[in-house]
């Protein structure tokens, strides 16, 4: 029997860590449930039943609401064409390329405009082929429209169910780690902030030079062994992909283009970390003579478009927000005054981009005396400034924790969306005080407008840790898109219906 064929069979111990090998059959059940082919065909399924339903609800709303005859609708059988026909245009905008590694904002960009010119291109066929025959365009537009909420919200809760499943340790890809202890971690903690658990690291391959780096960088992974012995220790964990750092070896090179190749020979899918990359909000395209990645910026006028897209955002919410402000206000401020007799408002100070103090109103949430509180209490004070926020705070009024539960504490924030001086969307305001823990990332935090709600909100609101949200912050800066914007949206409603991480 060769070594290889040794180390698939049998228990094997690498640095001290015991590895179990998996059987032939469960090999095969695991490769077959996290198999990127299985979840395009899922994705495809529901992409085929939300059109689907989106067609029977249009043609019914159409005879029965519109009170269009049946035969003046569409062609006999129209559906056959156009259901398959979006499935195409999806496909084309790479809407089944591997979904499960794309993020939110990206499969809301391709969705939509993947409806868009489904839609576009119906119009000009029916202009072209149906011109003659009778045809609703009625039915085409209020398809449009179902075929838009029910493809989103099917392909969201696709994500949702398999961010479940991941959580739970079912559907993962068996991963392997490989390279630098740095370049791992960095990659592990880009993960652990945006909470995606879609693999199931089984253990780090690293240079013998640090191995006890590695431990200490990874410590919840084992290290199994070195670069050189991917090969037997993916055949004895049955792993179905690496997580490649950049190499550290001296033929690194050399090592990489043999290590693509044999997996390519054994149907293991590799990834290659850069924490350049990682942070680089670029578009990309595959230069097919070299083999290189063209990295380019987004277009000046995509840039302009999303600005206004953004600011068309503020104004509609802060106008919305602002009249629910004006309607609430008799009523919590009736509610605040019987508490405590104290002020109604109170204004949050923060910094501006341009290093100036600003001023956001909000209703009081805490007791006239809350600083002075704070001042006396030294074991409070301590808890306060590590984390800026304190779970049962005694500060906080009755009437404070409703309000703050469901966030209507911010409504008169809306004021200030509406003006300009902060955005719906965008980072954490931050305060004077709160300045040094950015250290050299503070000019970056101040180069854009903070907002109401933001990426550390919807990723667990109070629960996450300070560190936490200041990575989510630079990933907000770095990543920004008007799609983003829109997903941070929904997320937030989500999360203030169900009061998730609120005190």
């Amino acid at each position: 029997m060769s070594t290889r064929e040794n180390l698939a069979s049998r228990p094997v111990e690498l640095l001290g860590h015991a590895v179990k090998p998996v059987q032939r059959s469960s090999h095969v059940r695991l490769r077959l449930i996290a198999s990127p082919l299985l979840h395009k065909a899922v994705y495809l399924a529901g992409d085929l039943f939300s059109i689907t339903l989106a067609h029977r609800l249009a043609f019914w709303m159409a005879e029965h609401l519109l009170l269009i005859p049946r035969n003046a609708l569409n062609p006999f059988d129209y559906y056959r064409f156009y259901i398959p026909f979006f499935a195409v245009i999806l496909y084309l905008f790479d809407g089944y390329k591997s979904p499960e590694l794309r993020r939110p904002e990206k499969e809301l960009e391709r969705s939509c405009q993947a409806i868009a010119v489904s839609f576009l291109g119906l119009v000009l066929f029916n202009f072209v082929v149906f011109r003659s025959q009778a045809f609703s365009r009625y039915l085409l537009v209020t398809w449009f429209v179902l075929a838009a909420i029910s493809l989103i919200s099917t392909r969201f809760a696709l994500r949702g169910t398999y961010g479940k499943l991941w959580k739970a340790g079912l559907c993962r890809r068996r991963t392997i780690l490989v390279g630098s202890a740095a370049g791992l971690s960095g990659y592990r903690q880009l993960l652990l902030v945006q909470r995606h658990h879609a693999f199931e690291f089984v253990g780090v391959l690293t240079n013998s030079a640090s191995h006890s780096s590695s431990q200490a960088a990874i410590p919840d992974v084992p290290v199994l062994g070195t670069l050189d012995e991917w090969e037997s220790v993916l055949k004895t964990t049955g792993a179905n992909t690496l997580i490649v750092a950049a190499p550290t070896s001296s033929n690194g090179d050399a090592w990489f283009t043999e290590l693509l190749a044999r997996c390519r020979e054994l149907r293991v899918a590799v990834e290659l970390y850069s924490g350049v990359l990682a942070t680089a909000n670029l578009n990309y395209e595959h230069d097919e003579f070299s083999g290189c990645l063209l990295f380019y910026p987004q277009p000046r006028w995509s840039i302009i478009l999303q600005g206004f897209l953004k600011r068309s955002l503020d104004v509609s919410v802060g106008l919305i927000g602002s009249i629910a402000t004006v309607v609430l206000t008799p009523v919590i401020g009736l509610l605040i005054k019987l508490e405590d007799g104290g002020p109604i408002f109170y204004r949050s100070i923060y910094v501006r981009p341009n290093r100036q103090d600003g001023y956001y109103p909000k209703f009081r949430t805490m007791r006239v005396d809350a600083d002075e509180i704070l001042t006396r209490d030294s074991e409070l004070r301590t808890r306060f400034e590590k984390q800026h926020k304190l779970v049962s705070d005694p500060r906080v009024t009755r009437v404070g924790r409703f309000l703050r539960k469901y966030s209507l504490d911010e409504f008169p924030s809306f004021f200030s969306i509406l003006r300009g001086d902060i955005s719906l969307v965008g980072p954490r305001t931050i305060t004077r005080a709160q300045e040094k823990r950015y250290g050299p990332l503070l000019p970056k935090l101040l180069s854009v407008k903070p907002g109401l709600t933001g990426l550390w909100q919807v990723m667990g609101r109070q629960t996450t840790s300070y560190e936490a949200k200041v990575q989510l912050d630079m990933f907000y800066i770095d990543h920004w898109s008007i799609w983003l914007d829109l997903v941070i949206v929904f997320k937030t409603l989500w999360a203030v219906v169900r009061a998730e991480g609120a005190y």
